[in-house]
């Protein structure tokens, strides 16, 4: 499981990606939330990651932390069709590290 330490390592547009607690990257795919919070607190941060255990990402921008509940998906169209059907902003690109607005 990751500490509060890493999360305060974050910079602005900075995030992770994490599976089971443990930071993950992917060569291939989308990756796609379904649910989430936001928060400017870093104290509320943990306790967010344990609700979402198994797959989930931590955002950093503005000065405010964005933790989602998402996992992986292999097509992108799929992965569009979720993130629209869970009123996303975008989805992530493993591949080339980029957004795609949904």
């Amino acid at each position: 499981m990751i500490n509060i330490r890493t999360i305060r390592r974050l910079t602005n547009n900075d995030g992770l990606t994490l599976k089971n607690g443990k930071i993950i990257n992917y060569k291939s795919g989308w990756q796609v939330a379904t649910e989430g919070i936001e928060t400017t607190n870093i104290n509320e941060v943990i306790p967010a990651i344990k609700k979402y255990s198994g797959n989930y990402e931590v955002w950093f921008a503005d000065g405010i932390y964005y933790i989602d509940k998402s996992f992986r998906v292999d097509i992108k169209k799929e992965a569009l069709s979720i993130g629209r059907a869970h009123n996303q902003i975008s989805i992530f690109g493993w591949k080339r590290s980029n957004l795609t607005y949904c």
